[in-house]
């Protein structure tokens, strides 16, 4: 049996455990059944359930943080969790962590250690899934992307060999690591990265009215992409169910890695280029790296309080509910009047919860070029999105149509500044050309990779790379 194979725990049906063993980030799939939960220790547990896979033939779905949009991570087979390999590490110039740390773990326990990692936005998103999508957040402008600074990878393969991808280990591999997508060419069990320098970071946070949405859009949209590298920042347009007074409102908050001088200036510049006085504005006292993402991430609550609930005794963390959305990537600031177009179909008469979001990117993750890695986005200017959802329990059993026209309306509003869209923020609906929309040139690459390390789709889901028969990759044999 499978269980006594592996050092870890394995969680069935019949177990205790096995409601919150089967969680997601997101509600939506709490009923979905797997065979069952594998809670892996180690390469060698993860292999055990390679191999118990190929035995038998049940399907593996692979899971480092569980906070796939579209439940990719979960399924009716065994799932491999990668949670506990959650290991962090510094020496040699380097940081090494397991795929299943997450990222506010692995700010706090590198901050004695005077090391620190690029992390996305959501503080309990695992690494396993964040770096091989690509990687990107607030420090996206100034340190690139997340999967640009993988130093190599410990990688088990659907042949039951574990091997090292790196720049001179199985460098296709390497390449296809960094972007092609989680879940797709093999487990990915430890990566070593090159650590950023861990600055000091100042936050901010300015909110103003929603009549003035429209030009605060296409102010901050101009000021970010124009504005310096030391600033990470996203807007969101929220509804009134968040805003003060009840009120619609739009918020434009992140952080700065330079002088708070320099910050205050910029703050300035943003207030002047929309012509519109704020309603708030707040920056925060300069302090360390972890400790500002830290309280951007998680507010006042202490590292295990931030967890999702149920993953640990002080955890209130909590989790989405029933979610459609539409994410594209785009290449400039927007105009006033597609500013208007966007905000029209975020619709502000609508009632219930929803938002439409914007993360500054550019800056340096733009200066490497398209194929150097899979990620393939390096023209991209803001990740761009709406979501909406439900917290009726009724309403999210019959997956509500009205949730997945309004997507399907703010996909159309986005598709003609499109320039592709971004692994981990999928849409909810994606059309026949989603594998070019993804990757673009690099997609006929990430096939013959796929066909060399995983010629019989075993890793896969339903946006993985397909292999592509009869095609090699020239190295990493």
């Amino acid at each position: 049996m499978l269980r006594d194979r592996l050092e870890g725990e394995l969680v069935l049906p019949s177990d205790p455990g096995y409601g919150l063993a089967t969680q997601l980030q997101n509600t939506e799939y709490d009923t979905v059944t797997p065979a069952g939960i594998a809670y892996c220790h180690s390469a060698k547990d993860v292999l055990a359930c390679v191999r118990y896979a190929r035995d038998t033939g049940v399907r593996v779905h692979v899971r480092s943080g569980g906070h796939s949009f579209n439940g990719w991570s979960t399924g009716g087979g065994l799932v491999v969790d990668l949670s506990r390999m959650n290991h962090v590490a510094a020496r040699a110039g380097a940081v090494h962590i397991g795929a299943g740390v997450q990222s506010l773990d692995a700010l706090d326990r590198l901050k004695p250690l005077g090391r620190q990692i690029i992390t996305g936005t959501f503080p309990t998103v695992g690494q396993g899934g964040f770096l091989t999508g690509g990687g990107l957040g607030w420090q996206t402008r100034r340190f690139g992307v997340a999967s640009d600074r993988i130093v190599s990878a410990r990688v088990v393969l659907a042949d039951g060999r574990v091997v090292t991808a790196s720049a001179g280990e199985h460098p296709d591999l390497y390449w296809a690591l960094r972007g092609g997508g989680g879940g797709t060419f093999g487990i990915v069990t430890e990566f070593e990265l090159l650590p950023v320098d861990a600055p000091r970071l100042t936050s901010f946070e300015t909110l103003w009215s929603y009549e003035d949405a429209a030009e605060v859009l296409t102010a901050w949209q101009a000021w970010a992409a124009e504005g310096s590298d030391d600033i990470g920042t996203s807007l969101v347009v929220l509804p009134g169910m968040f805003g003060p007074g009840g009120r619609p409102v739009v918020k434009a908050w992140g952080v700065h890695l330079g002088a708070p001088e320099d910050l205050e200036r910029a703050l300035d510049e943003l207030t002047e280029r929309t012509g519109t006085k704020p309603v708030h504005r707040e920056t925060g006292a300069p302090g360390a790296y972890a400790d500002v993402m830290h309280e951007a991430l998680c507010g006042s609550k202490t590292v295990q309080q931030c967890h999702r609930t149920g993953t640990h005794p002080e955890a209130v963390g909590h989790r989405h509910p029933y979610t459609r959305q539409a994410y594209r990537l785009t290449g400039r600031a927007v105009t006033r009047a597609e500013a208007e177009t966007l905000l029209k179909a975020w619709d502000p008469d609508l009632d219930g919860e929803r938002y439409l979001l914007c993360i500054a990117l550019g800056g340096a993750a733009n200066r490497v070029g398209r194929t150097e890695t899979a990620y393939v986005h390096r023209d991209a200017q803001f990740l761009m999105g709406y979501q909406m959802a439900t917290r009726d329990a009724e309403a999210a059993a019959r997956g509500p149509a009205e949730l997945q026209e309004w997507a399907d309306r703010c996909d159309a509003a986005l598709a003609p500044l499109a320039t592709g869209s971004y692994i981990n923020f999928p849409a909810s609906r994606t059309g026949p050309g989603w594998e070019a929309d993804h990757f673009g040139e690099n997609a006929p690459r990430l096939r013959a990779v796929k066909h060399h390390y995983d010629p019989d789709d075993f890793f896969r889901h339903a946006q993985s790379i397909r292999p592509e028969p009869g095609r090699t990759t020239e190295t990493g044999r």
